[in-house]
């Protein structure tokens, strides 16, 4: 057999539906699909769609032909996500831009508490599909477990939903549900590094003391790259920390 092209190694992951009875976990179907995207950018060979791209087509009835052609990606992932309670099912399709027929379809089903786990099953079938070589630690896992704990997880992807959409008013409720992360695991370094981000926010977007906001976004930023060093949020707070600073301060 022959390798695929370059070309055919690419593709968008558009943002999962929510299919929730209450209709209200839109912030986790987003989380979801940002979280394979992610996984999906770290690997070699393998041509991913930004985010704020693919997500464009979020809730819009666009022909998946279309999108592939103006993102410029031989692949779409799209999916949906039903939650309730502790127990989630994701449903993930991986479609051939070019003719819209689907080379894949598969549901995972499992508890909150596994959730990374059916982000990882996903992330490792679209490189089965796609013929991507994985490498080094990648052999291993794609996806890596972030939290042990569920809820605090949750509050994550909810403060990460603020975030995304850069909701000023809603700075405060973010800050909140990240501090509330950090209560429930007080080693989850990328709630650490999301809180400091927000701090680095806060002096702009709600008049927070910029002095205070500072600290405090060194101090999560420096505890998420002591419990992960590899992580790139923290870094930028600090650059950016500094950059905020007066002269001589």
């Amino acid at each position: 057999s022959t390798s695929p092209s370059s070309a055919q190694q690419s593709i968008a992951v558009l943002a999962f539906t929510d299919l929730s009875p209450g209709k209200d976990q839109e912030y986790f179907s987003d989380g979801i699909a940002e979280e394979i995207l992610n996984a999906l950018v770290k690997i070699k060979g393998l041509k991913v769609a930004g985010r704020t791209s693919s997500f464009h087509y979020k809730g819009k009835n666009e022909d998946l032909r279309k999108i592939g052609e103006t993102l410029g990606v031989a692949h779409i992932l799209e999916g949906s996500v039903r939650k309730q309670g502790e127990k989630v099912r994701i449903t993930a399709q991986l479609v051939q831009a070019g003719d819209g027929f689907h080379l894949w379809s598969e549901t995972y089903d499992g508890d909150l508490a596994d959730v990374f786990e059916l982000q990882e099953q996903i992330a490792r079938k679209i490189t089965d599909e796609l013929q991507l070589v994985l490498q080094g630690d990648q052999q291993k896992r794609l996806v890596p477990v972030a939290t042990a704990d569920p809820e605090a997880y949750a509050k994550f992807l909810q403060a990460s939903a603020i975030f995304n959409r850069r909701e000023r008013a809603r700075v405060p409720d973010a800050i909140a549900l990240l501090e509330q992360a950090i209560r429930l695991d007080p080693a989850f370094a990328r709630a650490h590094a999301r809180l400091g981000a927000f701090h680095i926010l806060a002096p702009v977007y709600t008049g927070a003391a910029l002095d205070a906001s500072i600290d405090a976004a060194r101090l999560h930023a420096n505890r998420a790259i002591e419990l992960m060093p590899a992580l790139a949020e923290p870094h930028t707070v600090l650059a950016t920390a500094r950059r905020l600073l007066r002269p001589g301060g």
